[in-house]
């Protein structure tokens, strides 16, 4: 178990020493809107003769974090952020069809009351996860998996629900018209980054080969 030994204690968070020495800075950061569970930033430091100022410069780097999630440079949501873009799409009017049932069913539901401000590649994490955890986003096995969208009979094609993940080639059409609208919002000056930009934001399954795909069929949507 961690031991709070912490010699310099901050208004914001905590700087922990661990058994093997390392420090472990964690930071509050609100709760994550899709598992509904307390989200914090983490980071450990190695031991050495300047840890405890490498962990207080992480811990006042992820302080400043939050604040700017919680004060964002506008108040729009992932939703307003969406309806822009999509509404500027340069393809196919079956194109721009295809990615609005995506990210209504895919994304909306879960992030798109958040402000665009406040996602970041945690945020990111926790919906891909949700993607490849079940593609009707189910809270209970206790429903049913119907034969057809519209009012129907059911009959012995309507069976009890079994979670099922959305496909590797989806993801990646709804990972990429993420990372276009953000990349938009930047030019916009909506934001002054973009949560694709950080590392292991790419969801897995959207390699250099597959990716590359990804990126010609989003392609048309402004950059």
């Amino acid at each position: 178990m961690a031991k709070a030994v912490n010699p310099r204690k901050r208004q914001q968070g905590s700087i922990d020493e661990l058994p093997g020495g390392a420090l472990r800075v964690r930071v509050y950061a609100g709760v994550d809107p899709i598992t509904k569970r307390r989200h914090d930033l983490l980071e450990a430091v190695s031991p050495g003769p300047k840890a405890w100022d490498r962990a207080g410069e992480i811990r006042l780097r992820f302080v400043a974090e939050v604040k700017q999630r919680r004060s964002p440079r506008t108040t729009a949501t992932v939703d307003q952020l969406l309806d822009r873009y999509l509404d500027q799409h340069q393809g196919g009017r079956r194109t721009a069809t295809g990615y609005r049932e995506y990210v209504d069913k895919h994304v909306r539901p879960l992030i798109g009351d958040r402000k665009v401000g406040s996602v970041d590649a945690d945020v990111l994490d926790s919906l891909y996860a949700e993607l490849r955890r079940c593609r009707e986003h189910c809270t209970t096995n206790r429903g049913t998996d119907h034969r057809a969208p519209r009012p129907h009979d059911c009959d012995d094609r309507c069976r009890p629900h079994r979670c099922r993940p959305l496909g590797n080639a989806t993801i990646r059409k709804i990972h990429y018209v993420l990372s276009g609208a953000h990349k938009t919002a930047i030019r916009w000056r909506w934001v002054a980054t973009s949560p694709m930009d950080q590392p292991g934001s790419v969801p897995d399954g959207v390699g250099a080969v597959e990716s590359g795909g990804a990126v010609s069929a989003a392609g048309r949507l402004p950059p």
